[in-house]
């Protein structure tokens, strides 16, 4: 039961980190643009 337990919250951890990240990296894409758009 208690390993269970562990995989859920090891899972919840890891889904919240790879959100974060996915986040990060359309925060990125965004400001990349923004700043590329007005040279074009």
């Amino acid at each position: 039961m208690h390993v269970k337990k562990l995989l859920v919250v090891a899972a919840a951890i890891a889904s919240v980190l790879v959100y974060k990240k996915m986040q990060e990296s359309e925060a990125r894409k965004s400001v990349w643009s923004k700043g590329t758009d007005k040279v074009t």
